[in-house]
């Protein structure tokens, strides 16, 4: 019973972070408005808490519940998941340092526009590969490929 509700609470996590990288993509341009942009930044900082909970939560599912930790430690596919989501992590952690250092004039209008760097908006891109390759290892894991 526990693992199945730690489960669903990675899985939680995990449509959350997703859905806040979607977010962060669709609303980030080349130029967006001052107000956008404070949106933006409290949009990372909740995929940043997503992302936190998806590694708690995928943790106490590794070390503690449901399947032994032996399953998982010993699965190269396990490991290759773990590092594309640590590449995940480093990319996102890097474009919100990048997002949160973006100065916003208090004075100015809100729609007074601000400019993005075009390699923030390419690194934001590149994690949608990590998002399509992280649940398909993660299928072949539970599924016991590579064990």
């Amino acid at each position: 019973m526990l693992a199945a509700v730690v489960g669903g609470i990675h899985l939680l996590f995990v449509l959350a972070l997703v859905v806040g990288l979607m977010v962060i993509l669709l609303a980030s341009a080349e130029q967006v408005s001052q107000q956008d942009l404070l949106a933006i930044k409290r949009v990372y900082a909740l995929t940043g808490v997503a992302i936190v909970l998806v590694a708690i939560a995928g943790v106490v599912l590794w070390l503690w519940v449901g399947k032994p930790a032996a399953f998982y430690g010993n699965n190269p596919v396990f490991h290759a998941k773990m590092g594309l989501f640590m590449l995940l992590c480093a990319l996102f952690s890097y474009n919100a340092y990048r997002v949160y250092h973006l100065t916003v004039d208090p004075t100015a209008a809100a729609d007074t526009p601000v400019r993005l760097n075009t390699s923030h908006l390419r690194l934001q891109k590149a994690l949608i590969p990590l998002l399509i390759a992280i649940p398909v290892l993660a299928y072949l894991m539970a599924r016991g490929i590579g064990y």
